[in-house]
């Protein structure tokens, strides 16, 4: 490693702006975020000197998004490209010898298959023929890769032939079309070329979204290759997320066991580089509507302990183990950032300073350095290096250069408190070309989750490039992160349980009045907009108060026994626990209707923009056409847009921009310029 010439490297990329400093920038504007070039994927080889990652650019003419797989040489700052043109490549993986970097990729059609390249260059060559495809994998510490795969179905082809296919449905979603199957573990010995199956029954590896934190990971080998560890869910039932438990596979035997005594929320293991800890992510408490603190335990069994409880922030599957297994990276939000936080494993956590960067993906090298996608509000996502935990971030890379040319609006964090006292903070931009004394038109855009937080990011989140646009139409735009954000601590994330919507409420609206305060806002004009619990929070607020302009409720949750009854992602499993029980419990059943914005959609009269996917199976379709014949019935105005094949939002860059059109423009034709 060579420091001098990455300072260099990023000197020269800091003097770009600079040079364009001369030219009067422009608003940016919607079809300009085509050029944007996401980057993630990090994976340090395992000497350190080089780091893969994925370059993934939007392809309009495919309506699909393009990934190509880099390397970059540490020392010189150069990097090359390995792979592209290869549909569905992800997970970049190094080999233990690092002479060859493994991937998921579909090829002529076919499920998704490992490929693997020579790290020096050439032809990408299959690995698996797993016929269900292959879901995640892991390189082991010898010639052998873990792989996830379906098990077949049930049913067989002349029963399908023949439809003789009815089968059993227990916690699914209501587009379930055939009987779910588990997943399990297999291992290919790369010397054999043969395959044989690790993990069996109808337990299954964790494949489906966690109600509250955690995610799908890739099985994690222990140092010496004896144990594999993996997220063991119950059964295959999607609504079943919540049933999860951190398993250990031995690799000789197959023998599974649980490593610790809980049966539900776990999440995430990771094996330490050196002996048999495990981290992984489980709720800090009381009950799941909390943070996701770190655990430890050792694959043999036995207590396991919390090692994160003093940072009070709600850790993300975002983390990596540190050289020798000292401690743990993380990523949380905090406020209104990203940040990343070290915890050491006997010795209280502390946050990195970034700089004012706003983490996205991280990788720790085996030498201690750390590899970071970070953005902002005005500065587009590029790839940073930090020598060491106490260096600052040092750029590396240069794909978003063009987004240094426009003019971007100005945002700062603001913090109040609601009237039964709760914390709350968001975040303010103001229009381009702000003039104090002014009042502006206010856009008011609550996020989803609701454990989660609207963060200063550039063109992330479910806000997208939204921010900006409405910045260039002369709009205020405030970002409020009510109670059950994650950026704020424990505290103020559980306290939405059994208060989905009136506490919520207080914080969103006594943000209004301060600003209102302040006399920047145009009292007349003020537009509610928001996504999944952000789509909740629109309907519950304008069903609740009638000074909005208009509002948009894109995905939104309008109806929770329709959450509890028919969606996937866990939200069976976060409604009854988010509420306090399932709609036919007594203590809940009641909440289940007052907590509900579709029972006062009968006092709605603001006029609506409702989007959602056709194939939405975490906020089903069927609440936003009751939430449209609710409003059409009583000749409010009202638009309703579905995306064809959409799940909980646009995966394809084509629909993508064509939802944030709609979006700004529904919001402009009832606001004005």
């Amino acid at each position: 490693m060579r420091p001098l010439k990455l300072a260099c490297f990023f000197a020269m990329g800091l003097a770009l702006p600079q040079l364009r400093a001369a030219a009067a920038p422009a608003p940016i504007h919607l079809k300009d975020f085509r050029a944007l070039v996401r980057i993630q994927s990090l994976r340090f080889s395992p000497d350190g000197r080089q780091l893969a990652f994925l370059t993934v650019r939007p392809d309009f003419v495919h309506d699909r998004y393009a990934a190509t797989l880099r390397v970059l040489d540490i020392a010189s700052g150069k990097s090359r490209v390995l792979a592209r043109g290869l549909r569905g490549l992800s997970m970049p993986r190094w080999s233990p010898d690092g002479r060859t970097l493994a991937f998921l990729a579909r090829v002529g059609g076919q499920k998704p298959q490992v490929y693997r390249v020579p790290a020096a260059g050439g032809t990408p060559a299959e690995l698996t023929d797993a016929p269900q495809g292959v879901q995640q994998f892991a390189w082991g510490p010898k010639a052998e890769l873990a792989y996830v795969t379906p098990d077949h179905s049930p049913l067989s082809a002349k029963a399908r032939r023949t439809h003789h296919d009815l089968f059993t449905i227990h916690d699914d979603d209501y587009m379930i079309h055939q009987p779910p199957v588990p997943s399990h573990i297999w291992l290919l010995s790369l010397k054999t070329g043969r395959a044989r199956q690790l993990t069996r029954g109808p337990a299954s590896v964790l494949e489906a979204a966690p109600p509250f934190g955690g995610g799908v990971s890739a099985p994690s080998w222990s140092a010496d290759g004896r144990w594999i560890a993996y997220t063991q869910q119950a059964n295959a039932h999607d609504s079943d997320s919540d049933r999860t438990t951190i398993a250990a596979v031995e690799v000789a035997t197959g023998a599974v066991h649980l490593i610790t005594r809980q049966r539900s929320y776990e999440y995430t293991p990771r094996f330490a580089p050196l002996g048999e800890a495990v981290a992984y992510l489980y709720p800090h408490g009381p009950g799941p509507v909390s943070d996701m603190d770190l655990m430890l335990a050792t694959a043999g069994g036995g207590a396991a302990r919390d090692c994160s409880a003093g940072l009070n922030r709600d850790l993300s599957a975002e983390f990596a183990w540190l050289p020798r297994g000292q401690g743990l990276v993380a990523m949380a939000n905090d406020q209104i950032g990203g940040k990343l936080y070290v915890q050491p494993l006997n010795a209280p956590g502390y946050a990195l300073d970034l700089g004012g960067l706003n983490a996205l993906h991280l990788a720790v090298s085996s030498g201690g350095m750390l590899a970071l996608v970070a953005d902002g509000a005005a500065r587009a996502p590029e790839l940073y290096l930090l020598p060491s935990l106490h260096s600052h971030p040092m750029r590396v890379s240069d794909f978003n250069r063009s987004f240094d040319a426009y003019a971007f609006p100005r945002s700062i964090e603001v913090r109040w408190q609601a009237p039964d006292g709760q914390e709350n903070d968001g975040i303010l931009t103001y229009p381009n070309g702000y003039q104090s004394g002014r009042r502006y038109p206010l856009v008011v855009y609550s996020h989803g989750g609701p454990d989660a937080a609207s963060i200063e990011g550039f063109d992330t989140g479910e806000i997208g490039p939204l921010r900006d646009l409405f910045a260039a139409d002369g709009y205020l735009v405030f970002e409020p992160n009510y109670r059950g954000s994650d950026n704020l601590g424990n505290a103020h994330e559980h306290a939405i349980f059994r208060d989905p919507g009136q506490g919520p409420d207080q914080d969103v609206i006594s943000g209004i009045q301060k600003l209102e305060r302040q006399g920047i806002v145009d009292e007349t004009r003020i537009a509610a907009v928001g996504h999944s619990y952000g789509g909740y929070m629109t309907a519950w607020l304008i069903s609740h108060h009638r000074f909005w302009r208009c509002a948009v409720v894109a995905d939104g949750a309008v109806d929770w026994t329709e959450e509890y009854e028919l969606s996937a992602a866990g939200n069976l499993a976060w409604t009854r626990d988010s509420l306090g029980g399932s709609p036919w419990d007594p203590q809940s059943a009641a909440l289940y209707r007052s907590g509900s914005p579709i029972t006062y959609a009968g006092r709605i009269t603001t006029p609506t923009l409702i989007l959602s996917g056709t194939a939405d199976t975490t906020v089903p379709i069927t609440e936003s056409f009751a939430l449209y014949h609710a409003l059409s019935s009583r000749r409010v105005p009202v638009k309703f847009i579905g995306i064809p094949g959409a799940h909980h939002s646009p995966q394809d860059p084509v629909h993508r921009e064509l939802y944030y059109r709609a979006i700004n423009r529904w919001v402009r034709q009832h606001l004005g310029r």
